[in-house]
């Protein structure tokens, strides 16, 4: 008697994965989930816009102050945008719910800080960096591409946060690792000079009550 061969415990996890992704709508869902990216896409592009002065806070502290310039965390600052983007886009295909949740919450998030940065717009005072290893260099050319505008609340934590926070929700053995290179951003931030200690505390806030607010409208699961 022919038997059949069982599925390779590998491929029955990723089927069951993609049964919860995009590929398993139809209707609105999918639509709402593929015209979520274009939203993210364009709501990112709005930043530079508002990345000019003049500044109405500045909220440096002694503490920040005598926090020292770490050039080798440019990595984990750099690190962003494809942190999110890989996120993103296994949320899309193995979880899609949380994918909503995580893209909502970053535009609700985006736009909020766009209107701190429009009507009370920050300033950080960023020092010359004058070394020549590779990781001042990466500092120096994060200053290039950036302006010392746009700061409170921090993006790169509130960002960093929400998708840590929906790495949890998925599952928890990655939430772990998830969360502790989130800590790394979010440290990077001061410690390569972008943003002041207030920054983090307003960008932390932020994403943890959009966070909550938005996984509880959209059942995020």
């Amino acid at each position: 008697m022919n038997q059949r061969a069982e599925p390779a415990p590998s491929s029955t996890w990723l089927r069951t994965q993609l049964r919860g992704g995009a590929l398993a709508e139809r209707g609105w869902g999918l639509i709402v989930s593929l015209a979520l990216i274009p939203a993210i896409l364009a709501t990112n592009l709005i930043y530079e816009s508002l990345n000019h002065g003049p500044n109405r806070i500045f909220l440096e502290t002694p503490l920040d102050r005598a926090l020292p310039v770490v050039p080798i965390f440019a990595i984990p600052y750099l690190s962003l945008i494809p942190y999110i983007g890989v996120s993103l886009i296994v949320f899309l295909f193995s979880r899609v719910r949380v994918y909503r949740s995580a893209a909502l919450t970053m535009i609700i998030v985006w736009f909020i800080s766009y209107a701190f940065y429009f009507f009370l717009q920050s300033y950080v005072a960023r020092p010359a960096i004058m070394g020549t290893d590779p990781f001042s260099g990466m500092i120096r050319t994060i200053y290039a591409s950036d302006q010392p505008y746009n700061d409170f609340p921090s993006l790169h934590t509130s960002l960093s946060t929400i998708i840590a926070l929906h790495w949890w929700r998925f599952d928890r053995r990655i939430g772990v690792p998830a969360a502790i290179w989130t800590a790394l951003i979010v440290a990077s931030t001061v410690l390569v000079k972008q943003h002041y200690l207030a920054d983090i505390a307003g960008g932390l806030v932020l994403a943890a009550a959009t966070s909550v607010f938005v996984m509880r409208v959209t059942r995020a699961a």
